[in-house]
C-alpha cells in the first residue's frame, strides 16, 4: 500500500483570483523583503485587499532559512491567530511557511519533530489552512512534504532534510504573474531544479506507478519552453507551462523522492553558497551516468531511462536501453549549454584547493543525506569522492 499526496491546486493566468473562493478572512503571509521591494508581494496584497481578507506580512525568511528564523515567524503567526497561511515566494519561503503552520497548529513541537513518524501532523489544518504561492518555476515546494531548513553543524550551515506528508499544504495557487520578472539565470537554475525532481524521481527508491507520468510530462514541457522563457522572460505562455511544469515535477518528486543528485546539491550549497538550482543542475548528468553504470544487474535504471527516452521521443524503441538512456544525459548537457548554466564546479568558481580541503566534510554530509538512500545505486563515501572530483573537471561518469 501507498500514499499519493497533493494540494488541491489552482494553475494558469489569473489562479490568483481562486483566492476568493478558500474559507478564511484572516491571513498570515510569509514571504522575504526582495519580493517586497521588487513589488511582487503587493500583487497579492492588492487581491486581497480586493476580496475583503485581513493580512498581516512577514518578511524576515532569508534563502536557506535558518531554524531561528522560522522560530520568529512561528511566534509571530501564533500572536496574529490566522485561519489562512500564505506561503509567498521560492522554496524557502514556501518550506519556512510550512513549518510556521504546522508549529502553529502544534506549538509544542519543534524541527527536529517534522518526521514520517508524528502521526499529530496527519491532522493539520484545524486552526488554519496553508496556501502556497511560487514566485519561481522550480522547487515544487507548494505541493511536497518536505522542509529544507538550515542548522549550523561544524560551522557549515547544514541543510537539514525534514519530511512529513501531513505538511503538503492545503492549497497551491500556481499563478505565472508571479514568475514573469524572474531574471535569465534565476529561470535557468530554478528550471533545472524541477527537472532534477523529475529526472531523478523516476529512478527513486520510492518510484511509483502515479509519479512517473508526471514526471514525463515535467520534462516535456521543460524542454519545450525553457529556451523560450530563457530567450524571452514577457512570453507569458512560456512563464505559465515552466510554472506548470515545475509543480507537476513537484508532485512526482514529492510522492516518490529524488535520490543524490538532490544530496550533492545541498551539500554543495551548505558548503559553497551555491544557489540550489545551479547545483543539483550541475550534477544532475553525472547522477545520471552514475546510475547508469551501475554494475547490479538487479537494477532497472538502465531499462526506465531507456524506456523513458524513447517516450520523449529522443531514442527510437528499437534502440538498446543503455544507449536511449545515454540520450537523456546528451540531452540535458545539451540543455545546460543552451541557457548557460554552469558544467563544471570549476565554473562555479571553486578551486581545487577548497574542495580538496572540505572533501572529507563533503562525504560525511553526504552520508547524512535521506536523499542518498533513495538512489537506485548503493553510494559510498569513494563514489561521492570520485563524483564530486569527476564534477569538477566535467569529466563523464565512467564507474
Amino acid at each position: 500500500m501507498w500514499f499519493f499526496f497533493s494540494a488541491n491546486i489552482a494553475y494558469g493566468d489569473e489562479a490568483l483570483n481562486f483566492l476568493e473562493n478558500i474559507p478564511g478572512n484572516k491571513c498570515f503571509v510569509v514571504t522575504d523583503k526582495v519580493l517586497e521591494e521588487l513589488g511582487i508581494v503587493k500583487i497579492l496584497t492588492d487581491r486581497l485587499n480586493q476580496i475583503g481578507k485581513q493580512y498581516e506580512l512577514f518578511t524576515e525568511v532569508l534563502p536557506d532559512p535558518h531554524e531561528d528564523d522560522i522560530l520568529k515567524g512561528k511566534e509571530a503567526c501564533i500572536a496574529y491567530a490566522p485561519d489562512l497561511i500564505l506561503g509567498l515566494g521560492g522554496g524557502s519561503v514556501m518550506d519556512s511557511a510550512k513549518a510556521i503552520w504546522a508549529m502553529y497548529e502544534y506549538p509544542e513541537y519543534a524541527i527536529d519533530d517534522f518526521h514520517p513518524f508524528n502521526p499529530d501532523f496527519y491532522n493539520l489544518g484545524k486552526k488554519a489552512k496553508m496556501v502556497c504561492l511560487p514566485t519561481t518555476s522550480g522547487t515544487g515546494a507548494e505541493c511536497t512534504w518536505a522542509i529544507v531548513v538550515s542548522r549550523k553543524e561544524n560551522d557549515v550551515w547544514l541543510k537539514l532534510e525534514q519530511a512529513h506528508k501531513g505538511i503538503v499544504p492545503t492549497y497551491a495557487i500556481v499563478d505565472p504573474v508571479f514568475a514573469a520578472e524572474m531574471p535569465q539565470k534565476l529561470t535557468a537554475a530554478t528550471a533545472f531544479d524541477a527537472l532534477a525532481h523529475s529526472l531523478e524521481s523516476i529512478c527513486s527508491g520510492w518510484k511509483n506507478e502515479f509519479s512517473d507520468p508526471l514526471s514525463l510530462k515535467a520534462v516535456e514541457l521543460i524542454f519545450k519552453y525553457l529556451p523560450t522563457a530563457y530567450d524571452d522572460g514577457k512570453n507569458m505562455e512560456a512563464r505559465d507551462f515552466m510554472h506548470q511544469a515545475a509543480t507537476i515535477a513537484g508532485l512526482a518528486f514529492g510522492n516518490s523522492q529524488a535520490h543524490i543528485g538532490h544530496t550533492c546539491g545541498h551539500t554543495l550549497g551548505a558548503v559553497f553558497h551555491i544557489p540550489h538550482g545551479n547545483a543539483v543542475g550541475l550534477f544532475l548528468p553525472y547522477i545520471l551516468q552514475f546510475c547508469i553504470n551501475n554494475p547490479d544487474e538487479n537494477d532497472d535504471s538502465v531499462k526506465i531511462l531507456g524506456k523513458f527516452a524513447k517516450q520523449l521521443g529522443w531514442a527510437k524503441w528499437a534502440d538498446d536501453d543503455k544507449n536511449a538512456a545515454n540520450e537523456i544525459v546528451r540531452k540535458v548537457k545539451e540543455l545546460q549549454k543552451r541557457v548557460n548554466l554552469p558544467m563544471t564546479l570549476q565554473a562555479l568558481g571553486i578551486s581545487k584547493e577548497d574542495l580538496d580541503k572540505n572533501l572529507d566534510l563533503i562525504v560525511k554530509f553526504c552520508l547524512q543525506s535521506g536523499c542518498t538512500s533513495m538512489c537506485p545505486r548503493n553510494t559510498g563515501a569513494e563514489d561521492f569522492k570520485k563524483i564530486f572530483s569527476y564534477a569538477y573537471e566535467g569529466k563523464d561518469i565512467d564507474f
